[in-house]
């Protein structure tokens, strides 16, 4: 009997194959490689973006609550749905730690940039976290085609 293949998230720590690390490329690209960066500015971007998903998860809350569900709607789904206040809670909680986390944490504390930043796989949250770039400013598309997921 073979033994079960380790999870993905096993998978990223242990940096196997089809782990991310193709995206050292894509990382190199973004101009990230091989540089160290400071451990407290990378916390309050980690802040910053816990900040920024807080409000993205109350608006899609917001959102939820003005749909207009059917009149007998399952009471299960909606408790799930309710979990949202509570995916929004916890990320405002971990933005405000996280702010907390950095202001304590001493300023000569230094990381490198590849194994960091290589494990994400979107690019504007890689630049959101560099403390070196610019963060990228989300612009919500208004003309586009709406579709669901």
């Amino acid at each position: 009997m073979k033994p079960p293949a380790p999870s993905r998230a096993a998978a990223a720590r242990a940096g196997a194959p089809g782990s991310g690390s193709g995206a050292l490329e894509s990382i190199a690209a973004l101009g990230v490689a091989h540089r160290d960066l400071p451990l407290d500015a990378l916390a309050q971007r980690v802040a910053d973006e816990l900040d920024i998903l807080a409000q993205l998860s109350a608006g899609v809350q917001t959102a939820l609550s003005l749909c207009h569900f059917a009149e007998h709607t399952d009471a299960n789904a909606i408790r799930g749905l309710q979990g949202i206040d509570r995916i929004t809670q916890s990320l405002e909680d971990l933005g405000r730690l996280m702010a907390a986390v950095s202001g304590e944490m001493p300023p000569n504390v230094r990381l490198h940039a590849v194994p960091i930043l290589s494990r994400l796989r979107l690019h504007e949250l890689v630049a959101n976290l560099d403390p070196d770039a610019a963060p990228v400013v989300r612009q919500p598309d208004l003309q586009g085609e709406i579709m669901w997921f």
